[in-house]
């Protein structure tokens, strides 16, 4: 069966890199990873690859400032959209938004239980 995460990755196939912004609770990690690169909560980056990490990961990210080569980088980026807000205009915008939108919710409310 093929989950709804992996039908969006499928969806966008071909049509990488994605351009995001990042939430403000993500920065320092980014900073610390990207040193050399200002990052702030308008700074775009891009989505290089998308990954079905399951029902506890979602949709995993391959993140990278524009212009960094993935053999440049020391190590990859790997993290949940639901961290990134997609840039209005990018393929499957509201297809993305309103997953990680809808993901967050699901996840805040999992969290209020515990």
């Amino acid at each position: 069966m093929i989950t709804k995460e992996q039908k969006i990755i499928n969806a966008l196939e071909g049509q990488f890199p994605i351009k995001v912004y990042p939430e403000r609770g993500l920065l320092a990690k980014l900073r610390e990873t990207f040193e050399g690169f200002e990052i702030k909560p308008d700074t775009i980056l891009e989505i290089h690859r998308m990954i079905d990490l399951g029902n506890e990961g979602g949709i995993g990210c391959d993140i990278r400032p524009i212009g960094l080569a993935a053999g440049d980088m020391k190590t990859a980026f790997l993290c949940s959209i639901t961290h990134f807000r997609i840039k209005i205009g990018e393929p499957h915008y509201e297809e993305l938004e309103k997953y990680r939108i809808k993901r967050i919710k699901k996840l805040a409310l999992q969290n209020r239980f515990r």
